[in-house]
């Protein structure tokens, strides 16, 4: 079965049609939301929110766009508000000032893999972590997150900023020991 013919067989209700959607989009969108809560669970909880949403909302899914891309909304969407709903995420509301707008990136980050850089990433704190996220990998705008996260655009703004610094920061600090053994030999 095409995607496509998987899509339109949801839209009648087709349980064959949603049993073959869940197995396609089930693995990679639970890793997805596993990225935004360290709780298995959890994140089994909001995978399930997701499907319930996309096959209570897929009459509305037109075609423009990838329907990946429509899933991975979803699922980024149930599982912060199901996130929330357990854990109160704080959120500073401080502006950020011009010189903590772009932080340069040592050279170290081009070498990290996805592992690594994960690892990285879970070393922010939640609040920064989260707007990182969804800026940086998922793509949505300040706004969006704002919405998402119930902050301001500001905030959101602020939150990218102090995450890209600390991330620099955090690379630092693990370049140093690689510096060091690449001396030693």
């Amino acid at each position: 079965m095409t995607l496509e013919e998987i899509i339109q067989g949801c839209k009648k209700g087709n349980r064959k049609c949603q049993d073959a959607l869940v197995q396609k989009f089930a693995p990679g969108l639970l890793s997805l939301c596993m990225r935004y809560t360290s709780d298995r669970e959890l994140a089994k909880d909001a995978l399930q929110e997701c499907f319930i949403n996309a096959f209570r909302f897929i009459h509305t899914y037109q075609g423009k766009g990838s329907f990946e891309g429509w899933m991975r909304r979803i699922a980024v969407t149930c599982t912060i508000t199901m996130h929330k709903k357990y854990h109160q995420i704080h959120f500073s509301e401080e502006v950020a000032s011009d010189q903590t707008l772009y932080a340069s990136v040592p050279d170290i980050y081009s070498q990290l893999g996805k592992e690594e850089i994960m690892a990285l990433l879970k070393k922010l704190p939640e609040s920064q972590y989260l707007v990182f996220n969804l800026y940086v990998l998922e793509g949505y705008s300040h706004a969006e997150i704002g919405e998402i996260l119930t902050i301001n655009e500001s905030t959101s703004r602020s939150a990218l900023c102090k995450a890209r610094n600390k991330l620099v920061e955090i690379i630092k600090k693990h370049e140093e020991p690689h510096v060091i053994r690449e001396a030693s030999f």
